[in-house]
Parts: structure tokens; sequence; C-alpha cells
């Protein structure tokens, strides 16, 4: 029991450096002549935007610290911390979302940094899952957006099925053959290429034998 405690505790510790962390980085200048929110570095000093050359923007990343929060504001919420939720979380879930609403469409860089793209089959489902759970803690806060986080979702959705290419689920144009998919699959699947679908069997194997030939 101590153990759990211990753990737990540490845990609780880990959010809340998360949570003070968005807040600080939401708000920073970028000397890299992009939105901050896509910013894909920084500096663990002083919370600063890297300014060495990396491969930017990194356009999933509202989505997954806005999904990472929601998932701190349920725990808040069911530790009887609704208040906090709310008045403290929910501002830093809205911000990021903020973006991913106006720009999913957006060029940016891939999971491992290297190709470009305004269509990577990854950072489309990252949204759809991340703004259907942000959605989920906006009505339960008794927020108005959850509905328009769902439409947004539903949009990707539609474009998203495009990745299915009768033989696996590419990443994209320029680089189809990726394990991201199969990152993506695992990671944010609900009811859309689920890990037992029957794409999700036929990418696995198609990239199996792709990657046996290297």
């Amino acid at each position: 029991w101590t153990s759990m405690r211990m753990t737990m505790r540490l845990l609780e510790m880990f959010w809340r450096a998360m949570q003070k962390w968005t807040g600080i980085v939401q708000h920073k200048s970028d000397p890299n002549d992009i939105d901050v929110r896509i910013e894909p570095k920084f500096t663990i000093d002083d919370q600063e935007p890297y300014t060495g050359g990396w491969c930017r923007p990194q356009t999933d990343g509202p989505a997954l610290r806005a999904m990472a929060m929601a998932k701190w504001g349920q725990i808040l919420i069911d530790s009887g911390h609704e208040s906090d939720a709310k008045t403290t979380i929910w501002p830093l879930i809205k911000f990021d979302l903020e973006w991913v609403t106006e720009n999913w469409d957006s060029t940016g860089c891939d999971l491992w940094e290297e190709v470009r793209s305004d269509d990577f089959f990854f950072n489309r489902m990252a949204f759809i899952y991340c703004l259907n759970a942000a959605a989920d803690f906006a009505d339960q806060i008794g927020e108005s957006l959850g509905a328009s986080y769902r439409s947004v979702a539903d949009d990707v959705r539609a474009v998203i099925t495009k990745h299915w290419n009768g033989n696996y689920l590419y990443e994209s144009e320029n680089r189809p053959d990726d394990g991201a998919t199969i990152h993506a699959i695992t990671t944010f699947s609900l009811d859309l290429y689920t890990p037992d679908s029957e794409e999700a069997a036929a990418t696995i194997r198609y990239l199996v034998k792709a990657f046996c030939n290297f």
C-alpha cells in the first residue's frame, strides 16, 4: 500500500509538472518564425524554443498535448478537483485545439522529423482521437465546444480513408512505407482501423515483408 501511494504521488508530480510546462511554453515567443504551439523542441532549463536546426513545424504537438491534459483533467475530476480541471486545465486544452481546428491540414514534419507533408496518417489519426477526447472532457465540465471538436474530427475522418490503398495503410505520399502507421493504429484507433481490422492486419503483413527486404 505504501508503494502504491508513492507511485500515485510520483504520477501526480509528473502530471502537475506537465500542466505547468504546458502553460509556460504555450505563450512563448518563437524565434523560428512559427506558432509556438507547433514548435517541436524546447530547452529544458528555461523552456525556451530551441533555435538550432530541426524539422519544423511538428503539427501533431497541440493535439497530443490537449489529449494529455484532457486525461489529466479527468483524473482531477475523479479525485474531487473538478474546479481545478475547469479553471486550470480547460484553458490549456482550448488554446491548443484552437490551432488544431483551424490548421489540421497544414504542412508539417513526420513523426521521425525527416520528411514534410500535409497528410500524414499518424497525424490524422492523432487529430481524430485527441479531438474526441477533448470533446468528452468539454461535455463533462459543461463547456460548449464538444460538438465543434467532434465536427472537425469527422472532417479529418472523411479524408483519412484515402490512406487505404487497397493493400495497406500508407503514411504519406512521399513516405508510404512507415512504421508510424502501426503506431497510430495501436495508439489512436477507437472504431477506425482498429488493431483487429482487416486494414491493420494487411498493413502489418505488408510492412513485415517490406522491412525484411532491407
